[in-house]
């Protein structure tokens, strides 16, 4: 992760297609995050303005600590490898690379999150 002192406000996806559609159709603020069964994709672009970077990490045996398996710039993939990458992370593909850590304390509902000088 390129931003390691982020505080995210984390959004349950409904469907590996929603949130392919979501991540490359959309442009978020900079504190938005995505769930999607065991994992968590948090927008670690630098710029609202510029492309959409997603750290994307899971929990693994220690529950303070999410892990990096992966780095994915949404913003240049199409709808349909946005798609084949996120079924490829759910059918756990990527979880041998470890990229990094961040702490789960960082990854917030909406309501803990409110709002901060990112969310506009």
């Amino acid at each position: 992760m390129l931003h390691k002192s982020r505080i995210w406000s984390i959004t349950t996806a409904e469907s590996p297609e929603s949130l392919a559609y979501m991540l490359t159709q959309q442009t978020w603020v900079l504190c938005s995050a995505f769930q999607l069964g065991n994992y968590f994709y948090l927008n670690d672009a630098t710029s609202a303005d510029g492309a959409q970077e997603y750290g994307v990490v899971r929990m693994f045996t220690r529950p303070e600590l999410l892990v990096q398996v992966e780095s994915i710039t949404f913003s240049w993939c199409s709808t349909e490898t946005a798609l084949e990458l996120i079924q490829r992370i759910n059918a756990n593909e990527f979880d041998s690379q470890l990229l990094g850590r961040i702490s789960a304390r960082q990854v917030q509902t909406a309501d803990e999150h409110g709002s901060c000088h990112l969310c506009v």
